[in-house]
């Protein structure tokens, strides 16, 4: 770009100069001419280029993608596109449900005295929305009894099965829409 600026500015001080030295004569229109058609060559040129080298046109011709596609179909390699929006479909919901799970695990673990053993999750994609269905954790205890933090005071409590159920299932809640009978949770014995 800074090449063909600079190639302007010589042409068009190149032009003025010219037209200085040739004195007012009936020949000064015809040099006019000249020098316009100078000017003119030298500011389209990179257009000329451009069609020469037919840059904008698609290289491809449509007869290389008709044969690129019909050896594929020939050769056994060709994927229908259902089959490829299914296995597409499927690589994101697996790479869904693989971050669901390891952040829930996380979050449990973080929040609650527990140690989460597994997480398997079904995860239905509807379009582009993407969502839980279902989700089943298997944890165990890691103390028979937890501390319970309210405010400044800080109260030891021995957290039954049913109510650690359900401070996982409020875990689960506070960052998925998964309907509470959705959730299947197991404690195991320490």
């Amino acid at each position: 770009m800074r090449s063909y600026l600079l190639t302007i500015i010589w042409t068009m001080l190149f032009v003025v100069i010219v037209e200085m030295i040739f004195p007012v004569s009936e020949l000064k229109k015809y040099l006019k001419l000249v020098l316009s058609f100078i000017v003119l060559v030298v500011i389209a040129s990179p257009l000329v280029t451009l069609l020469t080298q037919q840059q904008w046109v698609e290289t491809t011709r449509p007869m290389e993608y008709i044969a690129f596609y019909q050896e594929q179909f020939e050769g056994g390699r060709y994927v229908p596109y259902e089959e490829e929006k299914k296995k597409q479909e499927e690589s994101v919901k697996q790479v869904y449900k693989d971050q669901v799970e390891s952040q829930m695990k996380l979050l449990i673990e973080a929040k609650l005295p527990i140690e989460v053993s597994q997480i398997t999750s079904e995860v239905t994609l509807n379009g582009s929305h993407i969502g839980i269905s279902e989700m089943q954790v298997v944890v165990t205890p890691l103390a028979s009894e937890s501390f319970l933090n309210i405010g400044d005071k800080s109260e030891s409590v021995v957290l039954s099965d049913e109510h650690l159920k359900n401070e996982i299932k409020k875990c689960i809640n506070d960052f998925y829409n998964v309907d509470n009978a959705n959730i299947y949770i197991t404690v195991q014995d320490s």
